[in-house]
Order: C-alpha cells, then structure tokens, then sequence
C-alpha cells in the first residue's frame, strides 16, 4: 500500500524536482527549486513515508551570493567588536 501510495506521490511531484534518487538502503534524495515555504510543506506531507522517516531540509544559495552575505555578516561583526 505503501509502495503505491510513493509511486502516486513520485509521479505527481517528479516533474517539481530537479533530481529524485532512492538509496540502496532506504531513503532518497532531492534537490528542487522551490519558492514556496507552504508548497514545500506540502510535498513532504504528501510523502507517505514522512511519518516513518527523518527528513532534513538544507537549503542551498548560489556560492556568490553565500560569499556576499558572509563579507557583509564579517563587516558588521568587525564594526560591532570596535569600542
């Protein structure tokens, strides 16, 4: 049942998905653009495995960006530590 229920699941949401992989051990793996915080929520929901497993949600930034924000994060700690 299940099985079923993942295969519906997998179906409706793999176009949304930029890469779905299933671990020889069990679990998977996906990387998605997604905007939505509730659209989010909702795909896992959906899953009907969630109840049954741990799910870790990492979001990812454009190196760029990530290297920006952290000059600008080091910039104002700097100025913070000055007397």
């Amino acid at each position: 049942m299940l099985m079923g229920a993942l295969g519906q699941w997998v179906e409706s949401y793999s176009k949304r998905f930029s890469v779905l992989e299933f671990f020889v051990i069990g679990g998977g793996l996906v990387l998605a653009d997604i905007d939505d915080s509730a659209e989010l929520h909702r795909i896992v929901a959906e899953n009907p495995f969630t109840p049954f497993m741990d799910v870790e949600i990492m979001p990812v930034v454009e190196p760029g960006t990530a290297m920006a924000a952290y000059g600008e994060v080091a910039v104002a700690l700097a100025g913070a530590a000055q007397p």
